[in-house]
Order: structure tokens, then C-alpha cells, then sequence
């Protein structure tokens, strides 16, 4: 005979139905669904501080198209946030770009001095960022996500710049190439932040396949329930790493890191495509075979400036996975209430041309 509930223990159980019943009809489901059948909000330039702000410079016209800027890393996270670009640039003796030229209104900046890859967007003329160092943005990355276990996989793109743009300037801080070293280095860093179930490899989508292309034709990618609380790291920045790793890696076997190889690669599995209006015809036949494509809602403050929302509405309706802003909320600089977000106000939800009824759905990220 099965034993009567007490009144106590029968108050538990009908509020536990009731709470389950209430997530239920706020959360939708991703059973079943696939990494590349979910579209997520990311952010451009992840790291970026406003160059200039507190000072004059913030309202100087000349640092306009400069003028964004996003919190920590764990705050993004907290927010939302499953698309991340950071611009990566080596530093083998530290230091490198700790003393930008005070005629750019540089001082030393210790976070700079140890050596090791830095993360910054322009040197010596917009390099403050919310983590300097890459090994601090992947900790706080890594830390997070240890602490938020079930959410939704991460999308990591890696920018490994060398392309010095201010190369006819003497005296002041140049980017260092980019070696086969490196690379290794990298992938190194990654695999000692990480655990090894807290990230999406191409072995792990691969799996008996010949290529990662070819895996997502036959099979598709994994199931969203089982990479919850990953990370999947892209180099996308510059064609001469993605070369390095290729070489170092055939086919991407045993190792973390993909890479945005171009459109017809078999080891192309994520490709940037920021312009969404541009672009357009290439996102949809990429993504049609299941390529995770990123494009760009907004570029350059032309958008919260004008407050045109079209490249926005063309983002989030085409076949990208990761649309990424420079602004995921409001600036209160241009008074404009320009930001992107989800349709309905969220910052993930099932993609709206998967083949599957939740199409459009928001989800918890």
C-alpha cells in the first residue's frame, strides 16, 4: 500500500506542479534542436572601452565611430550575451603596449606588462579594454560559465591580428606576427582555462566524418542539450593564422580551435559575414547547409546615430547564428534608444527559419 501524503508533503508536491507547470510556459524547450537551429545576440569588439571617456575626447566628433563600449565579460554573460569577438595580439615580452605616446594621450598601463597575448582594438590609439590580457578574458569566461552550468553553447571568435595600420609611425607600439608558435600557444592557453567538457571541437563535431563540412551535411551539428555550458573558439583573424593552424592541424583533428576557412572549405564550419544586406545571398546558401554564420546588426555608430533600424531587422532575419552588435542596450550618448535585441526582447531564441515548429521562440540563454 502506498502510503498517504501528509497535508504538509501534499502542499509541496502541488506547489512543485505548479512551479514546474509556470517554466513550462515561459521557457521554450530546446529538445531536439540542433547548435546551428538557435540564434543568439553577441557583441562586436567584446572587450571595447570607449576611447577618451571622462575627458574631452568623449564628445570629440573624430572619436565618433569609436564611441562604444561593452562591460565584463561576466556581465555580457549575466546579460545574455552567447556571441563573443576578441582581437588578439602577441606580446611575447610583455609590455608591448603598456606605454602608448602621451601625444595620443597615452600614460602606462601595468595591465599591459605581462607577457603574453594582449587583447585591445587599436594600438596606442584605442587599446583600453575590460580584460587586457587574454588569459584574463578567458578566465572570467571560463569561472562564469563553471557557475552557470546548463546555458546555451558560446560562440568565441578568436582575431588574431597582426595588420599594423599605423606602420609609417615612428615611436610607437607595432603588432608583432604571428607565428606557428603562436597558434600553439593558443590553443594551449585554452586547453589549460577549459575543461575539456566545457568545450565544442571539431573532433567532437567531426566525429567519423572526413571533414567538419562534411559532418554537418550527413549528420548536423550536435544537440544544444548536450554542448549546454560549452565554448567553441573560431579564428577568424588573419588568413595567414587560419593558414598556420590548417597547416599544424589537418583537417582540425586533436585540436580546439576552428577556423573561419571561406565559403567552399572543407574545415570551413563558421563564417563571418557581417554585412547582412550585402551579404545576404551568401548567408542564406551557407547556412542552408548548415554553416554558423556571424553577421553584424549595426557597424561603425551608423545605426544609433540615424536610428535606422533596416540592417538590424535584416541581421536577425537571415540565416545567421550569431548577430552581433556594438550596442545589445541603450547608448544614452546619441539620443537615439538604438539596440539590438530579439524580436519580443530576448537575446536567444530558436532560429526563425529552422525547419521546427518553436521557430522564433524565445529561449533562456
Amino acid at each position: 500500500m502506498v502510503p498517504r501524503p501528509t497535508s504538509s508533503t501534499a502542499l509541496l508536491l502541488v506547489i512543485s506542479t505548479l512551479a514546474s507547470v509556470g517554466c513550462a510556459n515561459t521557457a521554450t524547450s530546446t529538445a531536439g534542436l540542433r547548435m546551428n537551429q538557435v540564434q543568439v545576440l553577441g557583441s562586436h569588439n567584446s572587450y571595447h572601452v570607449a576611447p577618451g571617456k571622462g575627458s574631452s575626447n568623449w564628445r570629440d566628433p573624430r572619436f565618433a565611430l569609436l564611441s562604444y563600449e561593452h562591460p565584463p565579460l561576466p556581465t555580457q554573460l549575466d546579460s545574455g550575451i552567447r556571441g563573443f569577438e576578441l582581437d588578439i595580439f602577441v606580446d611575447d615580452e610583455g609590455g608591448r603596449f603598456a606605454n602608448p605616446p602621451a601625444l595620443l594621450g597615452g600614460a602606462h598601463d601595468a595591465r599591459f606588462d605581462p607577457p603574453g597575448f594582449k587583447v585591445l582594438h587599436i594600438p596606442n590609439i584605442d587599446q583600453d579594454s575590460v580584460c587586457p590580457t587574454l588569459a584574463g578574458c578567458l578566465n572570467d569566461m571560463a569561472a562564469w560559465s563553471a557557475a552557470h552550468p546548463r546555458h546555451l553553447p558560446v560562440f568565441v571568435q578568436l582575431e588574431c591580428v597582426a595588420e599594423d595600420l599605423l606602420k609609417s609611425m615612428p615611436g610607437i607600439a607595432h603588432p608583432a606576427p604571428w607565428e606557428s608558435r603562436h597558434v600553439e600557444a593558443l590553443e594551449q592557453l585554452i586547453q589549460a582555462t577549459f575543461d575539456a567538457n566545457q568545450l565544442i571541437t571539431p573532433d567532437l563535431v567531426r566525429g567519423n566524418a572526413a571533414s567538419v563540412r562534411e559532418a554537418i551535411a550527413a549528420t548536423g551539428w550536435p544537440l544544444v542539450d548536450d554542448v549546454r555550458g560549452r565554448f567553441m573558439f573560431v579564428i577568424t583573424v588573419d588568413d595567414h593564422v587560419v593558414a598556420k593552424q590548417l597547416a599544424r592541424r589537418p583537417a582540425l583533428r586533436g585540436t580546439v580551435l576552428f577556423v573561419d576557412a571561406g565559403d567552399s572549405s572543407p574545415d570551413g564550419a563558421f563564417r563571418v559575414l557581417n554585412n547582412p544586406m550585402d551579404d545576404a545571398a551568401r548567408i542564406a546558401q551557407l547556412s542552408a547547409i548548415g554553416v554558423v554564420i556571424r553577421t553584424r546588426a549595426d557597424e561603425n555608430v551608423v545605426e544609433p546615430r540615424s536610428g535606422n533600424t533596416a540592417r538590424r531587422e535584416q541581421a536577425l532575419a537571415s540565416g545567421a547564428v550569431v548577430v552581433s552588435t556594438d550596442f545589445p542596450s541603450p547608448s544614452p550618448r546619441f539620443g537615439i534608444e538604438y539596440f539590438a535585441r530579439m524580436p519580443g526582447g530576448g537575446t536567444a531564441r530558436v532560429h526563425p527559419l529552422a525547419n521546427d515548429p518553436r521557430a522564433g521562440k524565445p529561449l533562456e540563454p
